[in-house]
């Protein structure tokens, strides 16, 4: 009965793994066409926020990464997500500013 009930725990965690990283790809494919097809640039800038706090557990798949507290983001939608509970931001980074490998010359990228 414990094997049984191991292997079917065993088989659920790797669903839902599948399905959360098959919803990972789609995201990143919806967030490359927004990106690749206004550049972010498109979008109507409502306005801009300093980040004053960034979150501990500030870690899902579709959150910024790499805010720092003093950071400024764009604000382009309000009210998307689950309840209408969150914006769609970008923040543009320098080259300096991103990680060593990303980073191969001083440009601009916009992260949404």
């Amino acid at each position: 009965l414990q094997q049984r009930n191991d292997r079917q725990r065993s088989e659920m965690i790797r669903r839902f793994e599948e399905e959360v990283k098959q919803d990972e790809e789609v995201s990143r494919k919806e967030e490359r066409e927004l990106i690749n097809n206004n550049g972010g640039a498109g979008m109507k800038l409502l306005f801009q926020c300093v980040v004053r706090k960034v979150p501990q557990q500030f870690d899902g798949h579709k959150c910024l990464t790499n805010l720092k507290v003093g950071d400024v983001v764009n604000v382009l939608q309000e009210g998307v997500g689950p309840d209408n509970k969150y914006n769609l931001c970008s923040i543009e980074r320098s080259g300096a500013s991103l990680s060593s490998t990303t980073a191969t010359k001083e440009e601009t990228q916009i992260s949404l």
